[in-house]
């Protein structure tokens, strides 16, 4: 993966180890002005624009505290906090300065510290501030960081100090050159030497370097690449940060450009967003998937879930080598899911599955279950299928609590898991895509042909329990349109924990219940059947979970609404046409 990033950075680097400054993004800059005496004069406030970089002239430390190494540096909303990490900078550059016997320098950066802690600073700055992003500076006179020769030196003189403990002469890992290296210098925080397993020779860091070896100028490609990964293919799911890092394979140059405009020239990119309907496979409609299914396969594409806590950064996911071939096939899956439940599916739908133990939790606990899922589809391996079911059935199970039945959203809900269900199955190739219609319920002539093409009712069983769904609610329904919200029936279901026997005893139940209301008509009649019938055909009920049963049973109740359309109320309208 960071060979990858490597490769980026020499593709764009045409600066790397002349460019002494680092990337940073904003939309204002607040400016603390001094005289030429380091005496304060007043706080100012400009547009950021890139073509200052070389004056902001910010370089990032390698650690978080401070956050800079230059005097110029993102501006939290803790003004108090962000002034306290200035000065903590500037006495770094203070103290530096002193090693470099730069009296004039040490005069100046002395008197700013002073000037620093005026009364009502702190104020001023908030006052300058918008709910845009933006970062905080020094100027002095009319000179910015970039243009002052002696803050220069000494940032550059403490940003080469950074690896010291790890440099040695020997070959690096990505041009394969001899010279200098270092093991501590890599642009990813995920990689440290401060933990015993990343360093050969236990805490001894000089040993270091033969673990990651890397010299200064492939550095500054790697940092390169990174920053056109962050500012051009950086996305995010329900706050979960990934990246799309993309590696490729053959250079066919037209194709590459092509490709090449797609992740890096932003006006492009929202060109061919527009220009035809955009599809999203995650969550965001920034993504850029769907524009690069078409690519064949000259490419791979990384998938990296990087979480930033403080200084560090942790990996949550690393999907490799994805082809856009395999993009296409996840893109014909998501379609097809579509089609059945009729409802658009991502795998943000997905998330809301395996994500949190209880919805009204504010921490993600279960995330590594959805980051697991996302791993297994994107390389299509198999997933149990009773570990499925029991995260489904738990959210249906909680949209049928008091609380959400008066919503009645547990439908959707239902064919939510539905849809994920199918999707995981779809990408596993444990149903072929094939045999997933894409207009199921048009083509199909009678509700019999429509259960049987539907996907992954692979069993007599289980398209019994699904008809006892379509019922059941069917049942809930009438009792809603009685004006009996609280709908009774449902307290025959115990709260989707049926077992065996309590599933044979509803089935008579159900049929009671559609003569009490007179609504056991032809149609009605009909579905009745065929579930009685599959029911005679194979009756596995007794070898099925608690869990299985209730999950299959709760899909007939999700998609009553497409069923009843085409095979429960047309006849009735056809009779009242012929009765007009």
């Amino acid at each position: 993966m960071i060979e990858s990033v490597f490769k980026l950075g020499k593709m764009f680097g045409e600066n790397a180890g002349k460019t002494d400054y680092d990337y940073i993004k904003a939309e204002n800059v607040i400016i603390i002005e001094f005289d030429e005496n380091g005496e304060f004069s007043k706080v100012d406030q400009e547009k950021f624009t890139t073509e200052k970089l070389s004056k902001y002239f910010y370089k990032k430390a390698k650690g978080s505290n401070p956050p800079s190494l230059s005097p110029t540096l993102n501006l939290n909303k803790e003004v108090g906090k962000t002034l306290r990490n200035l000065k903590t900078i500037l006495k770094k550059i203070l103290d530096t300065l002193e090693d470099l016997q730069d009296q004039k320098g040490i005069t100046l950066v002395s008197n700013i510290l002073k000037a620093l802690d005026q009364e009502g600073l702190e104020n001023v700055i908030k006052e300058r501030m918008s709910k845009e992003s933006a970062i905080l500076t020094i100027k002095v006179g009319d000179k910015y960081v970039g243009d002052i020769d002696f803050l220069v030196k000494a940032i550059l003189t403490a940003a080469s100090d950074e690896g010291k403990d790890s440099k040695s002469v020997g070959v690096c890992a990505f041009c394969l050159q001899e010279k200098e290296i270092s093991g501590d210098i890599s642009p990813f925080k995920f990689y440290t030497i401060d933990k015993p397993g990343y360093i050969t020779g236990g805490f001894n860091k000089k040993e270091a370097y033969k673990n990651f070896p890397i010299c200064y100028e492939c550095k500054d490609y790697i940092k390169i690449g990174r920053e056109k990964i962050e500012n051009f293919l950086k996305f995010s799911i329900y706050g979960n940060t990934y990246y799309i890092i993309p590696d490729f394979v053959i250079e066919d140059e037209y194709v590459k450009n092509e490709i090449l405009n797609i992740l890096f020239n932003q006006d492009f990119r929202n060109i061919k967003l527009t220009e035809s309907q955009h599809k999203k496979l995650m969550s965001s409609n920034e993504e850029i998937l769907d524009l690069l299914i078409e690519s064949k396969d000259v490419m791979t594409l990384d998938f990296l879930f990087l979480e930033k806590t403080n200084s560090a950064e942790v990996i949550n996911l690393h999907i490799q080598d994805i082809y856009p071939s395999r993009l296409k096939e996840l893109f014909e899956a998501k379609d097809k899911v579509e089609a059945v439940v009729e409802k658009p599916f991502t795998y943000a739908v997905m998330y809301k599955f395996f994500s949190k133990t209880d919805k009204k939790k504010r921490n993600d606990d279960l995330i590594k279950y959805f980051f697991e899922l996302l791993d297994k589809t994107f390389r299509s391996i198999r997933v149990d299928e009773k570990f499925l079911i029991n995260f489904l059935l738990r959210q249906i199970r909680d949209a049928l609590s008091p609380e959400d039945l008066k919503e009645n959203i547990y439908k959707d809900v239902i064919k939510d898991a539905y849809g994920v269900f199918l999707f995981i199955k779809l990408t596993t190739k444990e149903v072929k895509m094939e045999d997933v219609k894409e207009n199921l319920r048009e083509e199909a002539k009678s509700i019999e042909e429509f259960v049987e093409r539907l996907p992954a009712l692979d069993s007599a069983t289980k398209k019994a329990l699904f008809l006892m769904g379509v019922l059941t609610e069917y049942i809930l329904t009438t009792q809603y349109l009685k004006g009996m919200k609280a709908k009774p029936f449902m307290k025959k279901l115990n709260g989707l924990k049926m077992n065996a026997n309590d599933v044979r005893g509803l089935l008579p139940e159900i049929r009671n219940k559609l003569e009490e209301y007179e609504e056991y008509g032809p149609n009605i009649a009909k579905i009745f059947s065929l579930a009685s019938n599959y029911l005679a055909i194979e009756d596995s009920l007794q070898k099925m979970s608690i869990e299985e049963l209730n999950f299959y049973f709760a899909l007939g109740m999700g998609m009553y609404d497409a069923i009843s359309k085409k095979f429960i109320f047309v006849k009735k309208e056809e009779n009242n046409e012929e009765q007009a």
